[in-house]
């Protein structure tokens, strides 16, 4: 996948997608952690999650993109490969201050996903989270995930099990 700019007219911001670089792997463990503690107390610690410590071979059959502004940090998001049917999307963050329609850089980070999905067949793609993520849970439901139970997960799943949701996209 080639990195994609975008330009928000109206602020002035040039947004960056860019894959995952070994180079930025303590800047997203703080952004990841920042948000998930600092913004949602959900007490997640980087032991917790094996994709903090080694994104790179976490996400080795899959992909992790960040969004940049100004060689910063606004947004990221992952794309476990399962098996060759199931994907899970994970560590989908924006800074509080992006977020909206305005910049639409959840929506590109997960397009970007949904397409790297698409090129290497998955079928379904899952993801737990937290059930205090009021304006997540409407996002995902906007681009057609439905909630389902965990006992729906697939085997291989790693569910951390902090009264979050779960929810599957069929991709068609």
């Amino acid at each position: 996948m080639q990195n994609k700019k975008l330009l928000n007219t109206t602020a002035k911001l040039m947004v960056e997608i860019m894959e995952f670089k070994a180079g930025d792997q303590s800047l997203v463990r703080e952004f990841v952690l920042n948000i998930q503690n600092g913004e949602f107390n959900l007490g997640f610690t980087e032991s917790d999650q094996p994709d903090l410590i080694d994104t790179e071979k976490f996400y080795q059959s899959g992909n992790f993109w960040t969004a940049m502004i100004n060689g910063d940090i606004v947004g990221t998001i992952g794309l476990q490969n399962l098996d060759n049917h199931n994907g899970v999307l994970r560590k989908m963050f924006v800074l509080k201050d992006y977020r909206g329609t305005e910049l639409r850089i959840a929506q590109v980070l997960f397009d970007a996903l949904l397409a790297f999905s698409k090129s290497i067949n998955l079928k379904v793609i899952w993801l737990d989270t937290p059930g205090i993520a009021v304006a997540s849970h409407r996002f995902y439901e906007k681009n057609g995930f439905l909630q389902t139970d965990k006992l729906n997960l697939p085997e291989k799943y790693l569910f951390p099990d902090k009264n979050s949701k779960i929810y599957k996209l069929e991709i068609q």
